[in-house]
């Protein structure tokens, strides 16, 4: 799905990467995001990076694939690579962009990067979903491993972020670009909706992932939002792992911002 200023000259490009079994038609029934980010100048291109998004796009193959459609697209539409590209995602999606970033940010000037409460930690992930109703997603995760390791190496270098992995060396530079990552803590509604508690939500991951940055460096541009009661679906349910929770207006204005 493209998304193309009519009334304004484009100001950049953003990526959007949506969570797993998401359309671009959904995704715009639960947030406008697309519209405020067209309503601003930007560009927005919303992929899908496996057939029919049913596969967790975090694997060396779905990575390139996304290089792949940015040169593209730049290239086709005949766009200055001085414009300005941003990158966002929701849930696996977020990870998507986090995972694209850490591999290309040394050869590919990136401006700003979002992601809306994803999960950053392969190890914890499959343990949580073996708990809750999405058993079956752990299939997805298990097809990552390809090189026949064991199960918990691979989990470990699928993720972002791994507390028993993951060491300062091996974190991306955001001196130069900027990052959030929403999240909205609902312990409660955790434990009343789905029998999990905090060690099962992706805000784990996320704080440590954001700690661990600001430990490396003091000049990383890196921030965790933390949100209340904006996590709503299909208008009316309660559901804080939701687009909803990244604000549109003020998100876009943050990309834009210099």
């Amino acid at each position: 799905m493209q998304s193309l200023p009519t009334e304004v000259k484009i100001k950049g490009i953003l990526f959007l990467v949506p969570g797993f079994l998401e359309s671009p038609t959904a995704v715009m029934a639960q947030s406008s995001i697309v519209q405020e980010a067209s309503k601003n100048g930007l560009a927005v291109i919303m992929v899908n990076l496996t057939p029919n998004n049913e596969s967790f796009p975090i694997d060396k193959k779905s990575i390139h694939t996304l290089g792949n459609m940015i040169d593209d697209f730049y290239h086709k539409n005949k766009i200055s690579l001085d414009l300005d590209l941003y990158l966002g995602g929701f849930s696996i999606g977020g990870t998507t962009v986090l995972k694209f970033y850490a591999e290309k940010y040394k050869t590919l000037k990136i401006s700003k990067v979002f992601a809306i409460d994803p999960p950053l930690d392969m190890v914890r992930l499959r343990k949580s979903l073996l708990k809750g109703r999405e058993k079956s997603f752990v299939a997805k995760l298990d097809t990552l491993n390809t090189e026949h390791k064991t199960q918990e190496e691979s989990l470990k270098e699928q993720s972002v972020y791994n507390p028993d992995y993951t060491n300062l060396s091996m974190l991306p530079d955001y001196r130069l670009t900027a990052l959030r990552i929403y999240s909205e803590p609902d312990i409660l509604w955790w434990i009343n909706n789905r029998s999990m508690d905090l060690s099962d939500m992706n805000v784990t991951d996320c704080a440590g992932y954001i700690n661990k940055l600001k430990q490396k460096s003091e000049e990383n541009k890196v921030e965790l939002i933390l949100t209340k009661d904006r996590g709503i679906r299909n208008n009316t349910q309660k559901h804080p792992h939701s687009w909803s929770i990244a604000e549109p207006t003020d998100l876009i204005a943050w990309l834009l911002a210099k």
